[in-house]
């Protein structure tokens, strides 16, 4: 990854590069409003700096890990803010009646129908394009997984557009040309803050990505050659491979690799021996990742042996529901990028 030159932008580095798209994409009006996900040590610099470029930055729904992260939506005044917050709460209001045993099949039905309309929205404040925010709404988050499955079957999931990894929502399919005009402004809208940040930013988009649930949940990947840093890892290649091999259903690959930051952190007690939420703390590293493409994965770091990762879709999906068994799971994903002609 190339570092930001900046000093004044120095901080930045902090964020996962999608944050810094959707910050320059808000900043430069290409974006009406967004949701990031920002470290606590530069919190306080990243509200500051909202502030130096006029947009409100704000804490509004609770983190999965409180002290790696805050969760913060910006946007350019008090009456987005106002709404944003609406929006949460009645997502929170049905959230909880929908809990209650007493709901009937007509008041469940009611309730669908009414967070499908919330949902659409939600999709317009955040600029989201009409053709995704109407599947999403339709299929709810499970549906994130449906482009990914469209570029496994046209075998491009190793030639992503880099666009496809700049915006913020959940793609109808990899060809949605609203969905890659976003991206491109987004990114169009970087540049114009930086050109150093841009090519930080790109640097950051074109790392492999390893995903738990397509288009869910993912973590960057440096991958390293093995030979060249066999003296730096604690845990030899065969012997992980050995502990994989008999807890992964089978052919698996294997891969050694540096993870940086993730997007977001998810930090809870977990029962031995499995490690499913994801991302977690401990995955940042030189870690070994040992997956079975769709049906599970398998992750430890490699200089000090600690389980990051353990989880099978047979485990998994009984907890989550069917509708997040899919064929685009536990898998790696590349993207590419074309030099715009300036």
């Amino acid at each position: 990854m190339l570092p930001i030159e900046e000093p004044h932008l120095q901080p930045l580095a902090g964020l996962h590069a999608r944050d810094i798209v959707w910050l320059a994409a808000v900043i430069r009006k290409a974006k009406p409003m967004a949701t990031l996900v920002v470290p606590p040590d530069v919190k306080e610099w990243f509200q500051r700096f909202c502030g130096q470029m006029g947009i409100i930055s704000f804490e509004d729904e609770p983190s999965p890990s409180p002290s790696h992260q805050a969760i913060l939506t910006i946007c350019p005044d008090e009456e987005a803010s106002k709404l944003k917050r609406i929006s949460r709460n009645l997502h929170s209001l049905f959230d909880e009646a929908g809990k209650s045993p007493l709901v009937s099949l007509r008041e469940k039905r009611i309730r669908r129908e009414f967070m499908e309309t919330v949902t659409v929205l939600e999709g317009a404040m955040f600029g989201y394009p009409e053709c995704c925010v109407e599947l999403h709404a339709k299929e709810g988050p499970p549906s994130r997984a449906r482009a990914y499955e469209e570029l496994l079957d046209s075998r491009t999931d190793q030639f992503i557009p880099i666009e496809f990894w700049a915006v913020a929502h959940a793609p109808c399919s990899p060809t949605c040309q609203e969905t890659l005009r976003l991206g491109r402004e987004y990114l169009n809208a970087v540049a114009e803050i930086s050109g150093g940040l841009r090519d930080h930013v790109v640097s950051r988009l074109l790392l492999p990505r390893f995903y738990q649930t397509g288009g869910g949940r993912f973590i960057d990947l440096q991958l390293l050659d093995y030979e060249q840093h066999r003296g730096e890892v604690a845990v030899p290649k065969e012997q992980f491979e050995g502990d994989a091999r008999s807890r992964l259903p089978g052919p698996m690959e294997t891969v050694l690799c540096e993870v940086p930051r993730p997007f977001v952190l998810v930090d809870r007690h977990e029962e031995p021996p499995y490690k499913t939420h994801f991302p977690n703390p401990e995955m940042m590293g030189t870690m070994w990742l040992a997956y079975t493409p769709s049906l599970g994965a398998y992750m430890v770091n490699a200089k000090t042996g600690q389980l990051a990762l353990y989880i099978v879709d047979a485990q998994w999906i009984p907890k989550v529901g069917e509708e997040w068994r899919s064929k685009a799971n536990f898998r790696i994903y590349r993207s590419h990028y074309r030099t715009p002609n300036v």
